[in-house]
């Protein structure tokens, strides 16, 4: 009984370490990215990307293997996992921009919108893309 009540914090708190240790990946690869750039026009935007690719990467591999205990092919759930990633890069802009255009402070935004998503991203990984397999099917 007690063992069925930890294992869905115990879930949480593996997502949140591999999300915090693909964010310092994410950060430290955009100021490498970054510096190599140098003043070069496209620079900025092409280093947060090439970082968000590298870390997303890295997120998928350690949510599949290490937080959701998944294994197989990546057929299937790699595609859904790019959708989640594409969907959440755009909500986390629409969201930002909507609630700073509510007057609230850009550090402000960016919390609760990172907080928000976050859940999100939790509760489509596991009830979606990583959801354990009901017996007979």
């Amino acid at each position: 009984m007690i063992q069925s009540l930890l294992s869905p914090c115990r879930t949480a708190c593996k997502f949140a370490s591999s999300s915090l240790l693909s964010f310092a990946l994410d950060y430290c690869l955009f100021l490498l990215f970054s510096a190599a750039a140098g003043n070069w026009a496209w620079g900025l935007l092409l280093s947060n990307v090439a970082a968000r690719l590298v870390s997303a990467c890295f997120n998928y591999t350690l949510n599949k293997y290490l937080v959701f205990r998944r294994s197989g092919r990546a057929s299937r759930d790699l595609p859904q996992y790019l959708l989640l990633a594409a969907g959440i890069l755009l909500a986390n802009s629409l969201l930002l921009q909507a609630l700073s255009a509510l007057g609230l402070a850009a550090p402000a935004a960016k919390l609760i919108t990172e907080m928000t998503l976050f859940v999100v991203s939790f509760l489509v990984q596991t009830l979606v893309i990583f959801r354990k397999k009901q017996p007979g099917k």
